[in-house]
């Protein structure tokens, strides 16, 4: 068998680029366009936004459009726009409590201050084809009894409540003033907590959710209890250039989660650990995994996959694994040629009977007796 050296020129892969958009446009269907995905396929541009790291709908809807539904690809495209913007400030602190909630479930208490906001969710609904999705011709909303509630009501956290019983468990912290920024350094290990909050939000939402997941079903120690999820609107916050004073210049959506895990160590004064997460957009099911492995970070075992933080942020994050993953595509004709000699060579020995000659740096070993492979 031989082996022949493959030039790909910069036309074949300029045509190859082309024929991938002319797949995307060569149906009979009308092409969309970046509201309709903006519009109607939220989800998945809060996703991109998300594991992107950038709040921008509209930028996130026409990486959408242009990964053609992959949201890895879109996040990437948005990571990589990112980078060449400039940072014109830094915005102030907002606590969570200033969210206005347009959903809000908390499946610890039943009755909570403010109580318990549906908003939109099929979570209670069965889980059917609805074939009447395939043509939206007609407007069903006019057959639905929906009223106007008003404007969303900012509402108090519910692990306020145990933390004014004195039932949280608050962990030793550093005082950080300045917390790091990951898109701008590297994460060294072991990680802050504010840098394992920063990559899990930016994390890839199917890992995020695998190594929670993980950890539910016995890889881990923690199986928490949600205090609440909730998805609203958090405002942007900057402090004014001439008076100092904060100043509201937008709001951003965002979906937070906060979790609860008993902690018994301490006999004398039992407490919860706290485990927390928030993601741009409507993302639950990425919040309330986040939440889990903060958590199981916190615990600082690593006796299992969902405990070292190393593992887990080297894992979940998207470009890493997307790069990793889809480098294997790439020409590898010199590595593996290279093994396909190295077996070969092997094989050919093994049918004459030869030794395998030893490599010059291997150093020669004197057996000892009483001493076997196993030992």
């Amino acid at each position: 068998m031989g082996y022949v050296a493959v030039t790909a020129g910069e036309e074949v892969i300029e045509r190859a680029e082309q024929l991938f958009e002319k797949q995307r446009l060569a149906g009979d269907s009308e092409a969309l366009d970046v509201d309709q995905l903006d519009d109607q396929l939220g989800r998945l541009t809060d996703q991109a936004m998300s594991e992107g790291g950038l709040y921008a709908p509209r930028l996130a809807a026409l990486a959408v459009k242009q990964a053609q539904g992959d949201t890895v690809e879109a996040a990437f495209l948005l990571r990589a726009y990112r980078s060449t913007l400039e940072r014109f400030d830094e915005t102030s602190t907002v606590e969570p409590g200033e969210m206005i909630a347009s959903r809000r479930v908390s499946p610890a208490f039943k009755d909570v201050p403010g109580g318990q906001i549906l908003g939109a969710t099929k979570d209670y609904t069965q889980r059917l084809l609805d074939f009447d999705d395939v043509d939206d011709s007609g407007d069903p909303t006019e057959e639905w009894d929906l009223e106007d509630e008003g404007d969303p009501e900012r509402l108090t956290n519910v692990t306020e409540l145990l933390r004014e019983e004195g039932l949280l468990h608050e962990p030793n912290e550093p005082d950080i003033t300045e917390p790091s920024d990951t898109t701008r350094q590297s994460v060294t290990h072991p990680p802050d907590r504010d840098e394992v909050l920063q990559e899990l939000a930016r994390g890839e939402t199917g890992a995020v959710t695998a190594l929670g997941y993980s950890a539910l079903r016995g890889y881990g120690q923690v199986h928490p209890t949600l205090a609440e999820v909730r998805v609203g609107r958090l405002p942007v916050r900057i402090e004014h250039p001439y008076t100092g004073e904060g100043v509201t210049v937008t709001h951003t959506d965002v979906t937070e989660s906060e979790a609860v895990v008993p902690v018994y160590e301490k006999r004398d004064d039992p407490q919860f650990a706290f485990g927390y997460g928030l993601t741009f957009g409507r993302n639950e099911r990425k919040a309330i995994g986040m939440t889990v492995l903060d958590a199981s970070i916190q615990l600082d075992s690593d006796e299992e996959p969902a405990e070292n933080p190393e593992f887990v942020l080297d894992t979940v994050d998207g470009m890493d694994s997307f790069g990793f993953i889809e480098h294997l595509k790439l020409p590898h004709y010199v590595t593996f040629q290279s093994i396909l000699d190295r077996i070969r060579s092997i094989r050919e020995r093994q049918d004459t009977g030869e030794e395998e000659p030893k490599d010059a740096d291997e150093p020669e070993t004197t057996p000892v007796a009483g001493v076997n492979d196993d030992d």
